[in-house]
């Protein structure tokens, strides 16, 4: 069987696969995104997540901070179908969390932000994005505020040969989700992920989608945070969290 390519919208077939990829790791992004929000002290303006995804840490948000508005923007009609349906299971938080339908060159910002969560999405954003998106979270954001920034631990662009980061056994199928990467540009690589289903011997389905993130590492996050006022804390090899300068 030879793999479909997806170049679209890289979600377009793979949204149904995204949690059982995410969920070996999120236990563990999840405690550093609840500890930034809660080392903020009480939270009172609305909180935007950019790249909201599934819902994972539009939810984490919601169960940690009481009350709020949350922004969740998510470009991507495939995942905001998971999204909404997260939001909709969850007991209050459809009451709370308006979805965008955007990327963040277009998000409809708040006058004011308690805190931005930005899970698996910076590598999307090209340098003049981002400095964009720097301006306007940092003219929104009070003293301590956190921006939870996750990133790959990747700062070049490299070959990686094609290993598998998850399998799920679901009813009779077990899902695999690969990866494989190569360079696309000086600062960005090519990422192919590839989606099987396997049913006892045989793959019933087995199709790819590409995404070009662009590398994004800690040294550069730090930069482009202190262009913009913002400190730049690495509280893992894979998140930092931005806060206003004080100085």
């Amino acid at each position: 069987m030879s793999p479909e390519v997806l170049t679209d919208d890289p979600y377009a077939l793979s949204a149904e696969f995204y949690d059982v990829m995410a969920a070996p790791h999120w236990a563990t992004k999840r405690e550093f995104l609840v500890a930034a929000l809660r080392a903020a002290g009480p939270i009172d303006l609305p909180i935007v997540d950019i790249g909201a995804g599934s819902g994972l840490s539009t939810m984490a948000i919601a169960e940690t901070v009481d009350d709020v508005a949350i922004h969740a923007v998510e470009p991507s009609p495939a995942m905001r179908a998971a999204l909404v349906s997260r939001i909709l299971s969850h007991h209050n938080a459809f009451e709370r969390v308006t979805v965008q339908a955007g990327r963040a060159e277009n998000i409809v910002w708040p006058d004011r932000i308690g805190a931005v969560s930005m899970m698996g999405v910076v590598g999307y954003l090209d340098p003049d994005v981002r400095h964009e998106l720097w301006a306007n979270i940092r003219s929104r954001l009070p003293a301590g505020a956190p921006v939870v920034v996750e990133y790959m631990p990747l700062s070049t662009p490299v070959t990686v040969p094609e290993f598998t980061i998850a399998q799920k056994r679901i009813g009779q199928h077990i899902a695999e989700v690969r990866i494989a990467g190569e360079p696309a540009s000086d600062t960005a690589e090519r990422w192919t992920m590839r989606y099987l289903v396997h049913e006892g011997q045989r793959v019933v389905r087995d199709f790819t989608a590409e995404h070009v993130w662009e590398t994004v590492g800690i040294e550069t996050l730090r930069e482009e945070a202190s262009h913009h006022g913002l400190n730049c804390e690495e509280v893992s090899p894979i998140i930092g969290v931005l806060r206003p300068s004080t100085s």
